[in-house]
């Protein structure tokens, strides 16, 4: 493994210096993103109670974040996701498939960010989609580049502190419009949509696509990359765990905020054409509320939220680079200091192209849609590895690499083949009629992880 100098550990762990608080609102800033506010509050007011679904998923998901793994992520002492599940085999084959599926990871999150801002920002200042593409990309290079993971943990904190004040007022001015009364509002969405929006919808009607999306968001929270790199930030095992109970409570809070206010949107905005698209609804709700200064001032403040969510992503992924996959292709020397921030701060910007991309591709998809696929991902491949490592005796060096390929290739291919992509990029003829894939790959996942386990000498003569 290649020696990592005091700058890069600065550059991308800020020296492991963060505490509790801050971390536990960096921690909420990660995960409050374009999905999380645009596209919840979008999935309200196009699917109603759907949205709730992905709300209590991965709220649970925190929790069990904060009760199984939490305190030992930090007790690694690790760097990224490939140093969690290989410490014990130092295996080339393995740090090569983890660092190239958290990096693949890492840009399909990218791009659902990408999207969002994007989306805002053409609506904010009547561009073209491609050009707030590209002011989006240059403002948060400029972030990461020049910052790093203390600029990025800042700005993190900062606006998730932000974020709640306007969620706070939103939810004051809806309440307002309804008499302070929640079952008003509950049954003025009720008359408004023939309780359509208090039900599942079609897209989730079917039980095992229910269950597929659950899993996937209530277990793909355990390995997303920029999620776990901020418990390598943190002092301690005990700032580790102190932090995600801190980021559980926030996230609870902020999901009920989004449930009042996303059924006012299905209410005050009925009949309205979007400007934007449906991943517009918090703005136009905004304006209605509270006019367009009060419009302005959200788009700002959710601007800020998803460059700093795409900040830390794209650090989560330039370490990928820089500390797992870059050391396999030079061994007779250690790179310079110099020569290792140059490189990840190339990294960070390939990684931006290839995310803008992607972004174009999938402009025209609801977020929180989008959200739940890198989910899946995560939770049919990254999870299982992560259990086994720390759950799992027996677990071998060729139990987390075949795991690991078998949910990342799984994944990919039922993505593919799925009318995700197959009908609504391609236009083709609809092969299946699920969207989720946690529920068909992550037993695949799991077994191979089991079937290569180590077994002890006794244990294999009593099985022959």
């Amino acid at each position: 493994m290649m020696h990592q100098s005091k700058s890069v550990t600065r550059y991308f762990l800020a020296d492991r210096s963060i505490g509790v608080l801050q971390n536990s609102f960096a921690l909420a800033g990660d995960y409050l993103s374009a999905a999380a506010f645009l596209g919840s509050i979008a999935m309200y007011f196009t699917q109603g109670m759907d949205s709730l679904f992905y709300a209590v998923a991965t709220l649970l998901g925190w929790v069990l974040l904060l009760l199984f793994f939490s305190d030992k992520l930090r007790a690694t002492g690790a760097f990224t996701f490939s140093d969690v599940i290989n410490t014990s085999f130092n295996s080339r084959r393995l740090k090569v498939l983890s660092g190239v599926t958290s990096l693949l990871i890492s840009i399909f999150y990218l791009l659902v960010q990408l999207v969002g801002a994007s989306a805002l920002l053409t609506l904010l200042l009547d561009l073209t989609f491609v050009s707030a593409l590209l002011v989006i990309s240059l403002l948060t290079l400029f972030i990461v580049l020049v910052g790093g993971m203390r600029a990025t943990t800042f700005i993190q904190s900062i606006k998730a502190l932000l974020l709640f004040l306007f969620a706070f007022t939103l939810l004051f001015l809806v309440l307002k419009r309804v008499n302070f009364s929640f079952e008003e509002l509950f049954l003025r969405v009720a008359a408004v949509t023939s309780f359509d929006y208090l039900m599942p919808s079609s897209a989730i009607s079917s039980g095992i696509e229910q269950i597929s999306l659950i899993l996937g968001l209530l277990l793909g929270l355990l390995g997303l990359p920029h999620i776990l790199m901020r418990f390598f930030t943190v002092k301690n095992q005990s700032v580790a765990l102190f932090s995600a109970s801190g980021t559980t409570l926030l996230i609870a809070i902020f999901f009920i905020l989004n449930l009042i206010i996303g059924f006012g949107a299905v209410v005050l905005l009925e009949g309205e054409q979007l400007t934007g698209g449906a991943n517009m609804t918090l703005l136009h709700l905004a304006s209605l509320l509270g006019g367009g200064l009060f419009q302005t001032i959200l788009a700002i403040l959710v601007l800020i939220t998803v460059l700093a969510v795409i900040s830390g992503i794209v650090m989560a992924a330039s370490a990928t680079v820089t500390h797992d996959l870059l050391p396999l292709l030079k061994t007779e020397q250690q790179l310079s200091e110099a020569w290792q921030l140059i490189i990840a701060r190339l990294a960070v910007l390939i990684i931006f192209i290839f995310g803008a991309i992607l972004a174009y591709f999938f402009r025209e998809m609801n977020l929180a849609f989008l959200f739940g696929l890198a989910f899946s991902w995560v939770a049919s491949a990254h999870f299982p590895v992560m259990l086994g490592r720390f759950y799992l005796k027996g677990y071998s060096e060729k139990g987390a690499f075949y795991a690991l390929l078998v949910g990342t290739l799984g994944v990919l291919l039922f993505l593919i083949f799925s009318d995700t992509v197959w009908v609504d990029i391609f236009s083709f003829n609809s092969l299946y009629s699920y969207r989720s894939p946690t529920l068909f790959i992550l037993p695949l996942t799991l077994a191979v992880l089991w079937l290569f386990r180590e077994r002890k000498v006794g244990e294999r003569e009593s099985i022959s």
